[in-house]
């Protein structure tokens, strides 16, 4: 049985040699083709420039976008894009002004009031309740329109019509109780209206914890109202501010980072926050405080960019690489690729031949990435592997019978011979994974085996110089 060995051979990349620029061109979304963007003046070729030009936002709605820059250097040869982000906000316009307001009753026809024009107004309208039925509830809608004639939505009210000459009601006493208790009832001086002002006492109250109240009210004719609650909450007794000892912050998924600061209770956090180490792009950061009792607040998180930049950029050089298959386990865990042909990484360009052996048959997606004497990592490049079958040749009289591996549903694969090392002639065709070649043993001293499989994409060949078994 043969195995092949998958050579993996990488020219990795950080930097093009200096040459000179002659044209740039950006994009905004798709990219259409090296050539095909918008394109941006060049004053003056040469292997550095400075770029200015504007860009036309009529047909971009506010939004934060994503725009590509690439140049062209004069051995017609296109750098690949590099990322920057735009913000674009929304046009300012002039304060919209209400102009006047519409009021209906119980889904009536709106009624329109004129009114000094301004961007904040108190309506106040004189209602009619010649019309509706007393001792009911009505619905009152109210709604305005500004200077550009736009109308908003109806606001809703009730309107409590009383019957003709009745008399005044007055509140007799109120109840109030906390959490679950039973009510307590209060007298009050009798009064259509009246103030309720009550020390309610929290000793049998738990500390540090919000409490619901509830108070109603009893007219007099004995009828009492519906309850009305709201929270109270209750301090621990002489119960002393806490101070902030120490805060954390970390990016993205990263560890974080612990720093003191002076015991306050509000402290002014000032850090700078080294970003070599950051891929260009969207990052959050995170962060949160810790007390003098040793406890920690929920985090707060902000987003940031970290963008690229263009000009003045110092040469880099790669100091590591690593790759990954499948699955990216993310930046600094990948299999590291070893030192360079030169034994040292410190070029912006270095040639790598390394073997990687203990893949099985099958489809793979490999990605690669460097990081340069920043300590910055790139972003992953991605390629596809796909490793071939095992060949085995079994002699059967003086047949020769080849059995292969290879993953399911390939339609056809075709089965080439040489006498010696070449030229291959194709012998056969076949959907299944084995061949039987009758009577070749007796015909040739050796033979050598190339099976392929959609227009040769993937070969295997047997050892040169191994005899046919007879």
């Amino acid at each position: 049985m043969n195995r092949v060995l998958l050579v993996l051979c990488l020219v990795l990349s950080a930097t093009c040699l200096a040459q000179t620029i002659t044209q740039a061109e950006y994009f905004i979304g798709t990219d259409p083709g090296e050539g095909m963007g918008t394109a941006i003046s060049v004053t003056a070729a040469d292997d550095s420039v400075a770029l200015a030009w504007q860009i036309s936002t009529a047909g971009l709605a506010p939004n934060l976008y994503r725009m590509m820059l690439r140049v062209r250097t004069d051995g017609g040869v296109w750098s690949r894009p590099s990322a920057q982000f735009l913000i674009v906000a929304p046009i300012a316009h002039s304060p919209l002004l209400v102009t006047q307001f519409e009021w209906s009753v119980d889904g009536g026809e709106f009624t329109a009031i004129d009114i000094d024009d301004a961007e904040i107004v108190s309506l106040e309208q004189l209602l009619s309740t010649v019309s509706l039925a007393p001792g009911v509830l009505h619905k009152v809608n109210i709604r305005v329109s500004d200077n550009t004639g736009r109308v908003g939505l109806a606001h809703c009210g009730f309107l409590a019509v009383a019957p003709p000459n009745e008399q005044a009601r007055l509140v007799t006493q109120f109840e109030y109780a906390v959490d679950n208790g039973e009510p307590i009832a209060v007298d009050l001086v009798d009064g259509a209206s009246v103030p309720l002002s009550q020390m309610i006492a929290t000793d049998g109250l738990s500390p540090g914890t919000l409490h619901r109240i509830k108070f109603r009210v009893t007219d007099d004719l004995g009828r009492v109202g519906a309850f009305t609650s709201t929270l109270l909450p209750v301090n621990s007794v002489a119960e002393l501010t806490r101070n902030i000892v120490s805060y954390e912050y970390w990016v993205d998924a990263n560890s974080p980072m612990l720093m003191d600061c002076p015991d306050a209770p509000f402290v002014n956090i000032s850090e700078l926050i080294a970003t070599n180490s950051l891929y260009i792009g969207l990052h959050q950061m995170s962060i949160r405080a810790t007390d003098d009792l040793g406890r920690t607040g929920p985090a707060h998180r902000v987003p940031f960019i970290v963008t690229s930049p263009w000009a003045e950029s110092e040469a880099r050089t790669i100091a590591a690489a690593e790759m990954f298959v499948n699955s990216d386990p993310g930046i600094g865990n990948g299999i590291a690729i070893p030192l360079p042909e030169d034994g040292e990484w410190n070029e912006s360009e270095e040639p790598i031949v390394h073997l990687f052996t203990g893949f099985n048959v099958g489809y793979y997606r490999v990605g690669i990435r460097v990081q340069d004497n920043l300590g910055r990592w790139s972003a992953p490049e991605y390629d596809s592997l796909l490793v071939g079958p095992l060949l085995s040749i079994i002699p059967s009289g003086n047949s020769v019978i080849l059995y292969w591996e290879f993953p399911e549903n390939i339609d056809q694969y075709y089965i080439y011979r040489a006498a010696a090392g070449g030229p291959f002639t194709l012998i056969d065709s076949t959907s299944a994974r084995t061949y039987t070649d009758p009577d070749i043993i007796p015909a040739q001293e050796k033979g050598f085996y190339h099976i392929t499989f959609r227009d040769d994409s993937i070969s295997l060949q047997r050892a040169q110089g191994t005899n046919l078994p007879k």
